[in-house]
């Protein structure tokens, strides 16, 4: 049973580092702390590694990651990262997080219109798309609201 468990650890480690953790914080999310360079010794660790990232590779390509993260950043909720009281809050849409001079916490956002420019530049203003009908069907329907009330 140890075995198994080890053989788990192991992949998911592999997955990790072929995702591009580095392999001390793989090892630390793998529960193998320490263990980083002895699983790096093994010329079979290091070849599922580079399988593994071929096959990620394949299946999710860079630039459709980065077109989804910024569609995220676009048009995602960004409040997980202002829950205090949530350990381990999303913090995907923070730019940059301090310590403030005054004891509190300053978090800095990333550009939501940047983020559907960037999306438009690649191709992928699907993105501002549906951000652009979101806003229409909103004014639609505000000026359905202010006709039938008489004000406008």
């Amino acid at each position: 049973m140890g075995r198994l468990w080890d053989a788990q650890k192991e992949t998911c480690f592999c997955v990790l580092a072929a995702r591009g953790f580095s392999p001390e914080e793989a090892a630390r999310r793998a529960d193998l702390a320490d263990m980083e360079n002895l699983l790096l010794g093994s010329v079979r660790v290091r070849r599922r590694i580079a399988r593994l990232r071929a096959q990620l590779d394949e299946m999710f390509p860079p630039q459709a990651l980065a077109r989804a993260g910024l569609a995220r950043i676009a048009l995602g909720d960004a409040s997980g990262a202002l829950d205090g009281q949530q350990t381990g809050g999303d913090l995907f849409h923070a730019a940059e997080v301090k310590l403030a001079k005054a004891g509190g916490v300053e978090i800095k956002f990333f550009d939501r219109l940047r983020a559907l420019s960037m999306l438009a530049e690649m191709g992928g203003a699907s993105g501002g798309d549906a951000l652009l009908e979101a806003l229409s069907l909103s004014a639609r329907t505000l000026g359905t609201d202010e006709e039938a009330t008489g004000s406008g």
